[in-house]
């Protein structure tokens, strides 16, 4: 099988280098294929042993305007490779890359499948004028619909009328982000705390993040008992504000980079609180996890609904700090049990058992 990937956001992120070499180890061909505004992306993040071709042929001026960003890089894709050397083309957001493959695709005649994120159901229904026509099509059009997770999926299958909606759903697959299973190493459930419960926070220090609720909510939890302190890690425009509320107790470290330290982050935690107010899927949580770190993550969001409520911790309502202090206190009943049940659930989404799920998926998209 030959998958040809369209990846606007290679350079961004490192889940997608680490999917593309998964896939590699299971035997797919692939080509990846980058459209950028600029050349300063170029090999960031480039996958080992797998081709993958950078051009500018995007611009600033076409954010909404998906069609001309296909009209520019279909016809730069064309001059690298023919339709004879794919079978299958992925697009990795619905937009850019969705609007590029379906392009490709019909030239071709080869189907595509598309993965949805919560950042693209978002702008579905902030562009309601400009987007849902277009979204619509894509959607109807793809072979596969891939979401990372279960509540991205029921959002989108709503999103076409009642008469489609079971088409779509017998297309649409949950398949989430995968872990690397070196996180896994040495890992140990962990005992209930004698001290202070370390509450730990691992993002920027930014509006969407919601550091200063999860601060808040550490300090309701423990409404001046010793029980709870905050120890947070990252950088951004909130971190001087998250300073001067700090407790005697707390502390924040800083931005910290790279899996070896983070891993020793998260053995310096008790539980995971992460209140965002968007999440796309929520990598952090499944890191704690992997490190026996019960986790606290948004109600709604990316991380919502991959395990029933209570299995390895809770869902809490952005911006409800009475509720995510509640759940502090209620997430240590049965804290040794549930350690456990994270580390055995963090085993399930390494990447060699998140590809086979690819695979399954690029199977059942070209029958």
């Amino acid at each position: 099988m030959n998958v040809v990937h369209i990846c606007r956001n290679l350079a961004g992120s490192t889940v997608f280098p680490q999917l593309f070499e998964a896939l590699a180890e299971k035997g797919l061909k692939q080509r990846v294929f980058v459209p950028e505004k600029t050349d300063n992306n170029r090999g960031k993040n480039v996958p080992r042993n797998v081709p993958t071709e950078y051009a500018v042929t995007l611009r600033t001026s076409d954010t909404l305007f998906f069609h001309l960003k296909a009209a520019r890089t279909v016809p730069w894709i064309q001059s690298c490779m023919g339709p004879e050397e794919t079978d299958l083309i992925h697009a990795h957001t619905l937009f850019t890359d969705g609007s590029i493959a379906r392009e490709l695709g019909r030239k071709w005649n080869r189907p595509f499948v598309v993965t949805l994120r919560y950042s693209d159901v978002a702008v579905i229904w902030k562009y309601e004028w400009h987007l849902r026509p277009m979204a619509r099509t894509i959607l109807r059009e793809a072979a596969g619909v891939i979401c990372l997770s279960p509540v991205v999926r029921e959002q989108v299958i709503r999103f076409l009328p009642e008469s489609e909606q079971a088409s779509l759903a017998d297309k649409c697959r949950v398949i989430p982000n995968g872990l690397d299973p070196a996180w896994l190493e040495g890992a140990r459930a962990r005992t209930m705390p004698t001290g202070p419960v370390r509450v730990g926070f691992a993002g920027g220090m930014n509006r969407r993040k919601r550091p200063m609720d999860a601060l808040a909510a550490v300090h309701l939890a423990d409404a001046g008992e010793g029980r709870f302190v905050f120890t947070g890690c990252g950088a951004g425009k909130l971190e001087p504000q998250v300073r001067g509320k700090l407790h005697p107790g707390d502390s924040l470290k800083g931005r910290i980079e790279g899996r070896a330290d983070m891993s020793a982050f998260y053995e310096s935690c008790d539980v995971l609180l992460v209140p965002s107010s968007a999440e796309t899927f929520g990598m952090v949580y499944l890191e704690a996890m992997s490190r026996g770190v019960p986790v606290l993550y948004t109600r709604g969001q990316g991380f919502d609904g991959q395990f029933p409520e209570g299995e390895v911790g809770f869902s809490v309502g952005c911006g409800n700090r009475r509720e995510q202090a509640a759940r502090l206190r209620q997430i240590l009943e049965g804290y040794e049990e549930r350690s456990r049940r994270c580390i055995r659930h963090a085993g399930e989404y390494v990447w060699p058992r998140i590809t086979d799920r690819f695979m399954a998926a690029y199977l059942s998209a070209l029958e």
